[in-house]
């Protein structure tokens, strides 16, 4: 076996860059890097690695694999930076109905037909066929049941709040949904997570707006505004992933790629029907689920274009209704995820080495955790900042693949150029919003620190 050891770089003792002699910023809690020359701005690039010897014809694999993860990875910016320049070249972004558009749409409707041919299919040779083909055709109703897209359920849960529980609250989001021009919400929730959701749920396309405390928590008033903007603006962007007619069909084939995985289906499927019959038929369900990833692997790249671009459409709203400098700024938040759940783990540790797991109830208080949170994000200095964003710009980091990276996105707030604010929260009701999230914000924290959730 042959070591290759690399370290990261330690911090200067005298408080000047190795590289370029600038002066170094030391804050023990976090990287020592310059912003200068950006010498140590990401030490993730030098950890310890080791490389075992392997025979030339594995090398050869690994280095061709490693070709195609580049060239797919350089594909992936090369559309990224594509996309932007276009949306920054418009004076008044919109959704676009291209081609990908098209072919998404098409392959959705190619689904749905499926769909309808399974069951008249089976209903046919449930009634008219002989004994065999009755039997088949049984089958392709249980099919068509298991199979079904599951659209979610309206109903609340432990992390809803009604309009009773926090008529505030539900007044702000019904400001900013009416300077959009989005319909009102019908239920917030407010989760331990980190980030937001907006999405509609059932038959009836009923919206559901999901905040996470860990974002939440951090954001200043008007940095909450730009993100309920933004959110709201995925009620109005007619992406694709929101509609009922693609995502109906998305859902059902995704299902449908589950049910045939024989991989190690026994821990991710509580149903133990579905169980049984994958593993007895698993012979049979290679290829159906070969299809079904293909098609799956077809839709998602053809949605891309078209849910990033409606991202940069939802960024630009919230920095014409909560100003640019709130739209920037919650989204700078975003870097600090990682920093959030270092704290989080910290906060479990003492709070196991405080309290007994089985005594303390710990209802109907927080634990300080929220408190903790924002004291702590308050202490990160602006270079450490600053490093996040040059990192995430370093790798091209992005909430997930259905989002542009985060750094284009900030630079696309900065390029439409300085707007002010149509929604302010004065003092008062930012303190009656507060009350109104004690109970839930007590659970959440709860849930944090017992890892229940």
């Amino acid at each position: 076996m042959i070591k290759v050891m690399s370290s990261a770089p330690a911090a200067p003792a005298d408080n000047l860059c190795p590289s370029c002699s600038a002066p170094v910023p030391v804050d023990p809690r976090f990287v020592t890097w310059c912003p200068a020359c950006e010498w140590n701005v990401d030490p993730t690039a030098t950890v310890p690695v080791e490389v075992q010897a392997v025979p030339a014809e594995t090398g050869a694999r690994r280095r061709r694999a490693a070709r195609r993860e580049e060239a797919r990875r350089a594909a992936v910016h090369v559309a990224a930076e594509r996309l932007y320049a276009e949306v920054v070249g418009e004076a008044r972004p919109r959704l676009r109905r291209d081609g990908s558009w098209f072919i998404a749409m098409a392959l959705a409707g190619v689904i749905h037909l499926a769909a309808v041919a399974l069951v008249a299919g089976s209903v046919w040779a449930l009634l008219a066929g002989p004994l065999m083909i009755r039997v088949l055709g049984a089958a392709g109703l249980v099919a068509a049941v298991v199979l079904r897209p599951r659209l979610g359920r309206f109903g609340r849960d432990e992390w809803s709040l009604s309009r009773a529980e926090a008529p505030r609250l539900y007044e702000l989001a019904d400001r900013v949904a009416a300077e959009v021009g989005a319909p009102p919400v019908d239920l917030i929730r407010l989760t331990p997570d980190f980030g937001a959701v907006y999405e509609k749920v059932g038959l009836r396309q009923r919206s559901v707006l999901t905040f996470g405390l860990s974002m939440w928590e951090v954001l200043t008033s008007q940095e909450r505004v730009g993100l309920l903007a933004h959110e709201f603006g995925h009620a109005l962007n007619g992406e694709l992933r929101r509609g009922l007619w693609f995502y109906s069909a998305y859902l059902a084939l995704y299902r449908c790629y589950k049910v045939t995985d024989s991989r190690g289906a026994a821990t991710t499927d509580p149903d133990i029907f579905i169980e049984v019959g994958r593993m007895v038929l698993a012979p049979l369900l290679f290829v159906p689920n070969k299809i079904a990833e293909l098609v799956l692997i077809l839709l998602g790249r053809h949605m891309l274009r078209a849910n990033q671009r409606a991202e940069y459409l939802a960024d630009d709203l919230a920095a014409r209704i909560a100003s640019s400098a709130a739209a920037r700024s919650y989204l700078e938040v975003l870097a600090l995820q990682e920093s959030l759940e270092s704290l989080f783990y910290r906060q479990i540790a003492a709070y196991h080495r405080r309290h007994s797991f089985h005594t303390d109830s710990g209802e109907g208080h927080d634990f300080g955790l929220w408190q903790a949170l924002r004291e702590y994000v308050a202490s990160i200095p602006e270079t450490e900042r600053l490093r996040l964003l040059r990192v995430s710009a370093l790798h091209m980091m992005s909430v997930d693949t259905t989002h542009p990276p985060t750094h284009l996105r900030i630079r696309l707030v900065d390029a439409r150029g300085h707007r002010e604010t149509r929604i302010t929260l004065p003092e008062p009701e930012v303190a009656a919003i507060e009350a109104e999230l004690g109970s839930v914000r007590a659970r959440a924290a709860r849930a944090v620190l017992t890892f229940n959730h």
